[in-house]
Order: structure tokens, then C-alpha cells, then sequence
């Protein structure tokens, strides 16, 4: 057996010098598939599979819904002096592989060295072994990816060479591994899916959830507070859970609809109540005419006289700013608009009421309430009878029929001549008579 000389040079084409560190001792551990492929296991897609990523197969694990990786047709070509010249293969992470090149040679001592580069990092191991028999030699070359070769950006597939070289020949090696990183299913990311309940994105058989959602498909909320009192487990029910304003959504907690009358002013931390229930809780406000703050309420709330313009007014998302809301209270109906200020004061004004005294009328902008009109005609009609009074009381006394100025009117009294009368004209004649 010849004697044995190598000599190994190794210079690294390295593009991301810092590797990403991931846990690969526990495969149980692993969720996602990109990661589980980055540590050497193999990813089930089963989203009902408890263990699923995991370094062995087995007849009965995961069956026919394995992660199917890149694999790289195997590629080799022979060389004239330096044999092979071209090898492409797949090699996994944390598996190892042996190529052997020979090469003639009348020297039992052969310099050989190999260069290696990289898409990835320098986590990898490269030796090299150099057998010599007679004239022609042997070089065993042994690859093998670590754990922390792929980074987490990585593509679905990264790869390193190795070229070897041999001196005294021109000729040199080349051996190129593709090393799978990601998972194709990665790629093909289903967005809000119906098996993640709409609440996720769906890739590799993993629900990853949206905000505020947990669970294999996303079912279970994320809670930090709940009602407190019966849960609503059926998001059907929306009465009187939600004041038959809202739905009970997730956490037990009332969603208010956005598209209805006043819903504006619907609370969703009080069961969607709206506005009218809330004003409906303060009776002594109602049944009282006062105009102004009502100290029986505790919240701001405010009567004003009635302005039917107001109940046309719009917000920015042309929604009224004043609800139409109605109560009974001792037998007596009470028809209201009500509506309530950023700063949270509340306003009402009365419509109909079993009270006459509530009646208003509007005149220019300005709310005239039915007992002002009243007085006001009062007002009217005293001083017309107190100025009918006074003119019959100084009126000129009538003439006696015994007075001889009475009984002393002749019929030449009552004869004389009109300067403005005229006799009526006895002919007259048409100038455009016989013209037509």
C-alpha cells in the first residue's frame, strides 16, 4: 500500500454568516413545516395529527399525507482523467453522503485539494480521504449539512459545491448539492380559509390565526374579559342577550349590528342597549315639562322644546343624529326623539304625550310651547273686548221719533239733483262693425 499525502485548502463563499437557532432536539415541538424540514424531519400535513413533524417514518404514521420535498434528479458525468467530473444530487440536513473521484497517477504522494461555497452558511462538514494503488489513486470526498445550514429565509431548495482538484491535472471535479429547505406547501398560502373558520391563514395542514384566535383551526377566542353572567354559546340568540341589537359574539360578548336606526349610539359594553333604553330609565325626566338639565337622571340629560328640522340632521356617515323612541309610563304613551353629544350629554325632546301641555309648535326656528299660544290669544281677545267696550260706551246718542227735526222731513227734503249723475246713453255705434 503507497504511502498517503493530501493537503486540503477550503475557501467559503458564504452569503449570511449568522445562522438562525432552532430547538431540533424535540420534533415534537416543531409546528410549522419550513422548520421541521430545516432540522432533518419530516412534515405530516394532517392537521388532525398530533405528531407532526418527526425525524423516522413508519408505515403507520401520517399515512400518504407526508410532505413531499424537492428532489433533484441525480446527475453524473464522466470525466477523461479525473473521473467523475460532474455530480448533482439531493442531500437532506443532518444526513451524510460519500462520492469517490479517481484518477491516475505515478507518484504515491498526490496533492489534492477541493473548494467549497455556499448559498447558505458555513454549518456544514466536508473531509476528504486520498487512497493510492499502484497508478491510480482514490479521493473519498464525505458532505454532510448541519442542523443550522438553511436560514430561516431560506428557499425551497438551497445547495453548496465542491470542486476537487488534483495536481498534475487540468481537469477538476465539481459535485453540486441541493439541500431542501422550506416546503412547497409554504408557498401555497390559503388566505381567511374556511378550515381555519375564516379567522386564518391555511398552508402545510397549520391554521396560523388571525389577532385574538387560537386553536387548531382557530376556533377558541382569546378572552381577557367575559360577561360574566350566563354564557351565550349560541351567536344566534340576540335577545334579550343583546337587547335585539347585536348578536353574542366570541368571549360572551355582545357585537352590535352597524346598519340599524340608532345604532350610532348602541353600547357594546352594556349589551348593545341603545339610547332609548337608556333614557327610558329616567321616568321623572319624562313626565316632567320643564325645559333644561333633569336632576332624576344619572347622566346628562337635557329637554329641549321640539324643533322637527333637527330630526332631519345627518351625520358623515348619513346616519340621523335623532332616534324616534317611545315609553309607556302610568297608562300614558310618550313619543320622543332623543340623540347624545360626543361628550356624552343627552338631549330629548317630546313629541306626543298624554298631557296636553306637552303640544308645541314651531314658529321661525323658535319652539312656541301650548300654553304661551294660549295666553297669548288671551292676551288678544281682552284687549279687542276692552276696545269694543269703549267705542259703544262714546257713541253718538240716537235721535228721539218725537223730535220735530225726526217728523219734519218733507219730500222736498228729499229732492235734488246729483252733479256727478249722468243719463244713460241711448245709442251708440261700433267703429269696427262690418270690418270683419
Amino acid at each position: 500500500m503507497a504511502s498517503v499525502w493530501f493537503a486540503v485548502v477550503i475557501l467559503l463563499s458564504i452569503q449570511q454568516v449568522f445562522a438562525i437557532h432552532r430547538e431540533c432536539g424535540e420534533f415534537k415541538n416543531l409546528k410549522n413545516c419550513n422548520d421541521c424540514i430545516r432540522c432533518g424531519g419530516h412534515w405530516c400535513n394532517d392537521p388532525n395529527e398530533v405528531k407532526r413533524c418527526s425525524r423516522d417514518r413508519s408505515d403507520s404514521w401520517c399515512k400518504g399525507k407526508t410532505e413531499t420535498l424537492f428532489t433533484a434528479t441525480r446527475v453524473e458525468e464522466k470525466g477523461t482523467l479525473l473521473s467523475p467530473k460532474y455530480i448533482l444530487q439531493t442531500l437532506e440536513v443532518g444526513s451524510r453522503t460519500s462520492l469517490n473521484f479517481t484518477f491516475p497517477s505515478k507518484t504515491s504522494e498526490q496533492k489534492v485539494t477541493y473548494i467549497v461555497n455556499s448559498t447558505q452558511n458555513s454549518d456544514f462538514q466536508v473531509t476528504k480521504q486520498t487512497y493510492c494503488n499502484g497508478e491510480t489513486c482514490t479521493t473519498t470526498i464525505e458532505a454532510a449539512p448541519e442542523t443550522t445550514f438553511c436560514a430561516a429565509d431560506g428557499k425551497t431548495y438551497e445547495y453548496f459545491n465542491v470542486k476537487v482538484s488534483v495536481g498534475g491535472i487540468e481537469e477538476s471535479s465539481e459535485i453540486k448539492f441541493h439541500v431542501p429547505c422550506a416546503c412547497g406547501c409554504s408557498e401555497a398560502v390559503e388566505a381567511m380559509s374556511r378550515t381555519c373558520n375564516r379567522r386564518g391563514s391555511y398552508s402545510c395542514g397549520v391554521c396560523t390565526c388571525e389577532e385574538g384566535w387560537v386553536g387548531t383551526f382557530c376556533e377558541e377566542p382569546i378572552c381577557e374579559k367575559k360577561r360574566g353572567d350566563v354564557p351565550c354559546i349560541d351567536s344566534g340568540r340576540n335577545y334579550p342577550e343583546c337587547s335585539g341589537n347585536g348578536v353574542c359574539g366570541r368571549c360572551d360578548q355582545c357585537e352590535c349590528f352597524p346598519d340599524r336606526e340608532g345604532s350610532r349610539y348602541f353600547d357594546k359594553d352594556n349589551y348593545c342597549a341603545d339610547i332609548c333604553m337608556t333614557i327610558n330609565d329616567c321616568e321623572q325626566c319624562l313626565e316632567s315639562h320643564l325645559p333644561g338639565p333633569c336632576q332624576d337622571c344619572n347622566f346628562p340629560l337635557f329637554n329641549r322644546p321640539l324643533n322637527q328640522t333637527l330630526l332631519t340632521y345627518k351625520d358623515d356617515f348619513n346616519r340621523k343624529l335623532w332616534v324616534k323612541c317611545n315609553t309607556t309610563i302610568n297608562d300614558c304613551n310618550i313619543e320622543y326623539a332623543a340623540m347624545r353629544e360626543s361628550n356624552g350629554e343627552t338631549f330629548y325632546m317630546i313629541m306626543n304625550s298624554c298631557d296636553p301641555v306637552t303640544g308645541e309648535q314651531v314658529v321661525g326656528g323658535v319652539s312656541l310651547t301650548l300654553p304661551v299660544v294660549l295666553g297669548v290669544i288671551a292676551i288678544a281677545a281682552v284687549a279687542a273686548a276692552t276696545a269694543g267696550y269703549v267705542v259703544w260706551k262714546n257713541r253718538t246718542p240716537p235721535m228721539p221719533l218725537t223730535d220735530p227735526m225726526y217728523q219734519n222731513i218733507d219730500a222736498e227734503d228729499c229732492t235734488g239733483e246729483n252733479p256727478l249723475y249722468k243719463p244713460p246713453t241711448s245709442s251708440f255705434k261700433n267703429p269696427t262693425y262690418g270690418k270683419w
